[in-house]
């Protein structure tokens, strides 16, 4: 996978993204709470753009289980990040009802698709 190709992409999942935040925003249920999936969003959006970065130093490092122990501790460091930061939400601010956390939800779930096609691309590409 070339830059451009992962940018191209992370484009096109950043959109896909906020126009699934945009059509929730017209439930009343979820209107409320757009601030936590914009900032979930953008949130998403530096962490690829890290990991990316950070996959393509450990494929090119001498020691060959960095590119595992990445793709390891990012599994961790993700869903640790994207717990602390409903947590936060939901003590500095009152959800509008219990079911803010779905769109929410459905942003990790794309993202995570989206990472796991690019990091299967960068693994098969340093075959």
């Amino acid at each position: 996978m070339t830059n451009s190709n992962f940018y191209k992409s992370l484009t096109f999942t950043s959109v896909v993204s906020a126009v699934i935040i945009f059509i929730f925003y017209q439930f009343e249920t979820f209107k409320y709470d757009t601030i936590l999936y914009i900032i979930s969003l953008v949130f998403m959006i530096f962490y690829t753009v890290v990991f990316y970065r950070s996959a393509l130093r450990a494929l090119n490092s001498t020691n060959k289980m960095a590119f595992i122990q990445l793709v390891m501790a990012n599994v961790f460091l993700k869903l640790v990040a994207l717990m602390a930061i409903v947590a936060i939400y939901n003590k500095l601010s009152t959800p509008s009802s219990k079911f803010f956390v779905i769109p929410f939800l459905v942003i990790y779930a794309i993202f995570t698709v989206y990472e796991t096609a690019f990091v299967y691309k960068l693994s098969n590409n340093n075959r």
